[in-house]
């Protein structure tokens, strides 16, 4: 009976070892220090997310230029030129090819807008014409009616 509870305290310290090894994997911190390829990729996406906002704040200032936004297309363009092939860089790339659709989108809706403009303006051109000519006829057709003038009474 002595060996049984001597074997089951045993497994039971084991069981406890295990038990407390397991929880203390889950709570602990990993204490292994990154590699140099971990550390790399850990700074490249730091300078991505920094160049994200920093393209955020440039696309807010130039949202209603266009030739602004073609600027920054083609920079877009030259980074994707620059980083093709560049396995690590997929990331980037697909940032960039991602700007360009929406900067292009607005370049689009820029020129649309103009367009309508420039058909309002020649609108409103157009009546404002018609408004003066239809001005200039009334003033021909006043200044043809003849004007008649009181007489002035003799004084008795």
């Amino acid at each position: 009976m002595k060996i049984a509870a001597l074997i089951l305290f045993v497994f039971a310290a084991l069981a406890g070892a295990l038990a407390w090894t397991v929880w203390r994997a889950d709570t602990a911190p990993v204490t292994i220090p990154p590699n140099a390829m971990q550390l790399g990729q850990q700074e490249l996406h730091q300078q991505l997310d920094e160049t994200r906002q920093h393209e955020a704040d440039v696309e807010k200032q130039a949202w209603n230029s266009m030739d602004q936004l073609v600027k920054l297309i083609q920079w877009h363009q030259h980074r994707i030129d620059r980083l093709t092939g560049n396995s690590q860089a997929a990331e980037v790339v697909a940032y960039d090819r991602g700007s360009i659709a929406r900067i292009q989108t607005r370049i689009n809706d820029l020129a649309a807008q103009e367009k309508v403009n420039e058909l309002a303006a020649e609108e409103k051109a157009k009546e404002e014409a018609l408004e003066a000519k239809a001005a200039l006829k009334e003033e021909q057709k006043n200044a043809e009616k003849p004007v008649l003038k009181p007489t002035e009474k003799p004084n008795k």
